[in-house]
């Protein structure tokens, strides 16, 4: 297990020397990163199977995805401010629950929030990501920690909280060290004890307990921003469906490799995964680790299975794509890969899983992947084997 050294605390430490030499702004929107009438032109994968059919299937995943995100996360900003006004257990139990439901419909979202409909913008996009979620992450870098009581930037009281100086600071030392994001939110809100966190006394203690309440109000606020401009980046027709076929076939053909083989099987399911879990998990601090890895799948299987029992838009563009890969092949692998997943320990990959469920899992996980990316490559076939 990596915990947070004295070397991590001593970094911590740093960062007001270097406040104020990053100059990390918040990610320009993709329509201001260049305009839509000048995008530059696309290629994809070459195909003569007509895409436009899945590519509508996958905008409507995005806007039903995102709808479900914005209903699930609105309950995480009241509930976040009715525990601040009241610091009682039950408040911050609800406020935690809240924020376990806008992270579960955030993974199920992420597919979409992957690639820029216009090149150009990548690099906005993926400071989005970064700002909405950073996995592995250092909590030490945030708040105090059992060992470093005076860890994290609530403690840095020559650092004004403001939402551009915790820009600034955002992975400023290094990708561990989020300053914003779910990882900050998810660490304020888990810290348990009420009088030593939360409630004020009228002694010294109350300059960092007002601190933390400013920066997970902030925080969150930040955070809720965040996600709504990444759900209205799918909203109107300048972004997606306006685009050619072939650069919507490598939009999405490209958002469901990198979330299978990045987000699911290279950070979950590492070799040393089981041993180091807090380093492979998607939520280290709140748990129910395996809730929020099979949600990065949400997507897949809406995409496959069609909601009327029918021929879904994936399945059908599989049959007439032909090759190795069809609806039946790629459904079993995801299959697999949920039950499998299922079968580990609520909070894995902490939890102690037995070896032989952790293999069947990383083994479903890679298959899974394997078939996904097949799909971006050169179109092959039994006979071509």
């Amino acid at each position: 297990m990596r915990l947070v050294t004295p070397a991590h605390a001593l970094l911590a430490l740093l960062t007001l020397v270097l406040l104020g030499c990053s100059s990390s702004n918040e990610p320009a929107t993709e329509a201001e990163a260049q305009d839509p009438a000048t995008f530059p032109e696309q290629a994809g994968p070459e195909s003569d199977v007509q895409f436009a059919g899945l590519a509508r299937a996958f905008q409507a995943q995005a806007d039903t995805a995102g709808e479900a995100m914005q209903s699930a996360c609105q309950q995480l900003g009241s509930a976040v401010q009715a525990f601040l006004d009241n610091p009682e257990a039950g408040l911050q139990n609800d406020a935690q629950s809240a924020w376990h439901a806008c992270y579960e419909g955030w993974q199920a979202f992420s597919l979409f929030h992957r690639v820029a409909f216009n090149p150009a913008a990548q690099e906005a996009l993926d400071r989005s990501r970064r700002l909405i979620n950073v996995r592995p992450f250092l909590p030490g870098y945030v708040d105090a920690l059992p060992d470093y009581p005076y860890s994290g930037l609530v403690h840095e009281t020559g650092m004004d909280l403001t939402l551009n100086n915790l820009l600034e600071q955002h992975q400023l030392l290094d990708l561990e060290s989020p300053a914003l994001g779910f990882p900050v939110v998810e660490t304020l809100l888990w810290q348990a004890d009420l009088d030593t966190y939360w409630r004020t006394s009228g002694e010294d203690g109350d300059l960092t307990i007002t601190r933390r309440h400013q920066y997970l109000t902030l925080a969150t606020e930040h955070l809720l921003q965040q996600l709504e401009q990444a759900r209205q980046r799918w909203s109107g027709q300048i972004g997606f469906t306006g685009l050619p076929e072939p650069a919507q076939q490598r939009i999405v053909l490209t958002s469901l490799d990198q979330q299978i083989r990045q987000d699911l099987l290279e950070l979950a399911f590492a070799d040393d995964a089981p041993q180091e879990p807090d380093w492979h998990h998607p939520s280290v601090v709140a748990g129910q680790g395996k809730r929020h890895l099979l949600a990065r799948l949400a997507g897949l299987e809406a995409l496959l299975h069609s909601p009327d029992e029918g021929v879904s838009a994936l399945a059908s563009w599989l049959e007439r794509r032909g090759g190795l890969v069809t609806a039946e092949t790629l459904g079993d692998r995801l299959t697999t890969a949920v039950d499998t997943l299922n079968a580990l320990p609520e909070n894995a990959p902490a939890g102690d899983p037995d070896a032989e469920a952790w293999q069947q899992a990383v083994a479903a996980v890679t298959g899974l992947a394997n078939q996904i990316s097949q799909l971006g490559a050169p179109l092959e076939t039994e006979d071509s084997q």
